[in-house]
């Protein structure tokens, strides 16, 4: 049985399209590492003026961050539709992303919106939808998404549990920082798989 396994006999077989399929996901996962530097950058800076608006009246710049980080975005997002006929689309990344978009929207409306959540609560929205983007990402991307779902739920319960009054900067801070560290991951695979 070892030997019809190492000969690409059924489970072999199995377990390297599963391998090949995961490969050309963090492929078509590339080109949108750019959205995880922009928004996990945002973040981690939000948490940065949360955090010293103790001291300077800072605050006022939140809306300014937000705003310049949907600028790029959407900078970014017109790049990459003048380069998109260019390249096959790549179905199934775009569909979990935009189901991981989309929790992300009605999260913000939610608190930013018309319903009117406790903004006290808005940091822990936003790990709970990080966490739900990660587990979102999960199925495409293999266990290093599930890795990183695990943990975000893991600061968001521990935050809300012992430290809620640093939630804006803890889960702000290491939310942005796993999503800058997501974007160098892929990034680093993709050019891996380039060079080989």
């Amino acid at each position: 049985m070892k030997q019809a396994n190492a000969a690409g006999g059924p489970i072999g077989g199995i377990r390297a399209d599963k391998l090949y399929a995961e490969a050309q996901a963090w492929r078509a996962a590339a080109p949108y590492s750019a959205y995880l530097y922009i928004w996990g950058m945002a973040w981690m800076a939000s948490a940065i003026l949360t955090f010293v608006g103790q001291w300077r009246d800072w605050e006022l710049l939140q809306p300014v961050l937000f705003l310049l980080a949907l600028v790029l975005t959407a900078a970014v997002l017109l790049r990459r539709r003048r380069t998109a006929s260019e390249r096959p689309a790549q179905d199934g990344v775009q569909s979990a992303l935009l189901v991981a978009a989309a929790v992300v929207a009605v999260v913000w409306l939610l608190t930013r919106g018309l319903v009117g959540i406790d903004p006290f609560y808005w940091p822990v929205l936003k790990g709970l939808a990080l966490t739900a983007a990660y587990t979102a990402l999960f199925p495409r991307l293999g266990w290093v998404l599930g890795a990183f779902g695990l943990w975000m739920l893991a600061l968001t319960v521990t935050v809300v549990w012992m430290y809620l009054g640093y939630a804006p900067v803890l889960i702000g801070g290491f939310g942005g920082l796993s999503m800058v560290t997501l974007g160098a991951m892929i990034r680093m695979r993709d050019k891996g798989m380039n060079a080989q």
